[in-house]
């Protein structure tokens, strides 16, 4: 399936993920980003047609941004939510709330939307959010949280099948 993590500390928001795409028990790819920029916009998206997901919700920022300018935090994940229906995903994305500060949040399947400062999903969700856990501090710098999220990726990758070794990630700083 993959593995996705976000992290927000006083440093600003880390989404990291690995590159696997597994199904029916077997790896089907290594090579898929699940971690996207859309300038000052990152997701981190868990679904069978990352390509399809990320195609759609690249039209529906640019929209946006044409008719609004950039995308808060809470208009992107509106726009994620709706994208997320469509495709059965389940993503982390962070913006900056109308305040300027890099916010995370995790949104369903069904288009719920939860704030977090620590998320996991996919595959190896429970493994890497015990380690994003232990390891969480609101104060950390951007660096330390971007090390906490690879090492929550990478002791998913050692745990679970359908994730990969290979970490890609997007950060928003403070």
């Amino acid at each position: 399936m993959s593995t996705v993590v976000g992290v927000a500390c006083a440093g600003g928001v880390v989404l990291a993920g690995d590159r696997v795409v597994a199904s029916e028990g077997r790896v089907r790819t290594r090579s898929r980003r699940h971690v996207r920029d859309f300038e000052s916009l990152g997701v981190a998206v868990v679904c069978r047609d990352v390509e399809g997901f990320v195609d759609r919700l690249d039209t529906e920022i640019r929209a946006y941004r044409t008719a609004r300018g950039t995308p808060r935090i809470d208009a992107a994940a509106r726009l994620v939510g709706d994208a997320a229906a469509d495709f059965d995903a389940v993503v982390l994305v962070t913006a900056r709330d109308d305040e300027g500060c890099p916010r995370l949040r995790s949104v369903d399947p069904d288009g719920g939307v939860t704030e977090a400062e620590i998320a996991a999903l996919g595959s190896g969700a429970a493994v890497a959010l015990g380690g994003l856990e232990a390891g969480h501090d609101p104060e950390a710098t951007l660096d330390d949280a971007a090390t906490l999220a690879r090492d929550a990726i990478t002791a998913a990758a050692e745990r679970d099948t359908g994730t990969g070794a290979e970490v890609d990630t997007y950060r928003l700083p403070a």
